[in-house]
């Protein structure tokens, strides 16, 4: 039986009871079956503001920052996933009762229904001087009628909660890194930056939850499961998940072909702006992931449509150049912390050394070109 769909009105007008509904468990509806029935305890109207804390949603169990969803909030995962000055992730997503997503194109968003909130908190482990955990914000994108909206919630210093802002704050954080110390201003961005990111086509999307990016499988509570699959079994997907979905891979797993590695990276990094209708369309280059790559769309032997830069050499004249990374202004930018020319743009105060390492060997996989 199908029991997501049906409301707590539909119960009530059955005779139906309420029982353990309160506390972080999920209020349990006995139906005139006898069947236990889970309910959501998330808390929020559609129609209402954003909270003021993240408490208020109770997407968690106590205490919040062991980040243990309640019933009805599912976790889920990209392959490959934004670079955000190595903070970790954990994403999950929410939808009200009687509400379901359906699956479209293999590289646009789901299509979720009005009031679904995607939550994605960034935190930071081996933190220093205890070697914690410290959770530095949570995103929320709410879906509203009118569209998608942002709502930032920051945390206290104890972890014990966080609080709505809209404002650009900077976040000092020091954690060991691969056996060395990093030391940061972490930035957690203004509402008015995120549209940076996520506007394409003159309206706001999520970026992550795409078919491509999720058909895989993740642990659950439960035991393993493609993400889809999951979400269609929940009743958070309503239509039929594809036999076949043409999807990226993690960037950071060698035992993919460098070339889908790099390509899964553009996708996730930089193929939300650079793209079409999207905040870098001006620019001459796509980097979305399609099947088929068109290299000369993704910069090859493509002049930049920018003017000099100190930190570009001489003789430096393709965004990529096959076959020589120095020659391509591409990698001085990955390897720039310039406000006004690095990339990307937002998301990251220093050098993401890996994804470097990445472009750098898929650029130089090529023949040399151009001449």
């Amino acid at each position: 039986m199908q029991l997501k769909f049906k409301t707590l009105f539909t119960y009530l007008f059955l005779s139906v009871w309420l029982i353990n509904c309160s506390g972080d468990d999920a209020p349990i509806i006995i139906d005139d079956d006898d069947d236990p029935i889970e309910v959501s305890p998330v808390v929020y109207e559609i129609n209402a503001d954003p909270h003021p804390k993240l408490s208020d949603y109770n997407f968690f169990k106590s205490p919040m920052s062991d980040q243990d969803p309640v019933y009805g909030v599912l976790p889920f995962q990209p392959a490959s996933q934004l670079f955000t000055d190595y903070a970790k992730k954990e994403r999950f997503v929410w939808m009200p009762e009687n509400s379901s997503a359906s699956i479209g194109q293999d590289n646009e968003p789901i299509n979720f229904p009005v009031g679904t909130i995607l939550i994605k908190s960034f935190y930071y482990e081996n933190v220093i001087p205890g070697n914690t955990k410290k959770i530095i914000e949570t995103r929320l994108m709410i879906m509203k009628s009118e569209g998608w909206i942002f709502a930032n919630y920051v945390w206290n210093e104890e972890q014990t909660e966080a609080f709505l802002s809209e404002d650009l704050i900077f976040v000092p954080i020091s954690w060991m890194h691969n056996g060395v110390q990093r030391d940061i201003q972490y930035q957690i961005p203004s509402s008015s930056q995120c549209f940076m990111c996520h506007y394409n086509s003159g309206a706001n999307h999520p970026l992550g939850p795409k078919p491509q990016n999720l058909n895989f499988a993740i642990q659950y509570e439960d035991g393993q499961m493609n993400q889809l699959q999951k979400l269609k079994e929940f009743g958070y997907i309503s239509n039929e998940v594809p036999a076949n979905i043409n999807s990226i891979v993690d960037y950071n797993d060698a035992s993919q072909s460098l070339d889908m590695r790099a390509r899964s990276y553009f996708e996730i990094n930089c193929g939300h702006c650079h793209k079409d209708q999207g905040y870098a369309e001006f620019y001459p280059l796509r980097l979305n992931y399609t099947p088929t790559p068109d290299y000369q769309a993704m910069g090859f032997c493509v002049e930049p449509n920018l003017g000099g830069h100190p930190e570009i050499p001489d003789g430096v004249h393709h965004v990529v150049f096959p076959g020589n990374h120095e020659k391509s202004v591409l990698y001085y930018r990955m390897i720039s912390v310039d406000d006004s020319f690095k990339m990307p743009v937002v998301g990251r105060t220093i050098v993401h050394e890996e994804s470097v390492t990445l472009i750098t060997n898929w650029i130089n996989s090529f023949e040399e070109d151009c001449f």
